[in-house]
């Protein structure tokens, strides 16, 4: 009888322990990690123009390279913590305001060209959109 309490006690321990194991590991999952195949979302827009999406993560747009058609539209979304901008290297056909985690910025391309961005924060972070 005098190590009922410590038994008691021992099992509460071991049971606060596997219950915050679980909770750290339901919070720390991995879903939120990019793979090597970054999700590109076509939506149907009006008529045949679709709309893709550019995540902004670990510094950096991905996907980097992205070709459209004429017409198409490009959505933004930054998934940082730190803010970011997608401003063109030449030009001025991509002006974003600056971009808080959540917030995103579309464009919609209609004449075919090259067109190179980076982020006026983070100046390393470049990517290029192809309209044909």
């Amino acid at each position: 009888m005098k190590n009922t309490p410590i038994i008691i006690g021992a099992i509460v321990i071991v049971l606060v322990l596997i219950i915050g194991a679980v909770l750290f590991l339901g919070m720390n999952n991995n879903s939120n990690i990019p793979t090597n195949n970054p999700p590109v979302t076509n939506t149907p827009a009006t008529g045949n123009a679709k709309t893709y999406t550019v995540d902004i993560q670990n510094f950096q747009f991905s996907p980097s390279t992205i070709t459209i058609k004429a017409g198409d539209s490009v959505t933004w979304t930054n998934m940082d913590s730190m803010s970011h901008t997608v401003t063109s290297s030449s030009g001025n056909e991509l002006n974003s305001p600056t971009l808080a985690n959540g917030k995103t910025y579309s464009n919609t391309f209609s004449t075919p060209g090259t067109y190179s961005y980076y982020c006026t924060i983070h100046p390393s972070m470049k990517a290029t959109v192809i309209v044909q």
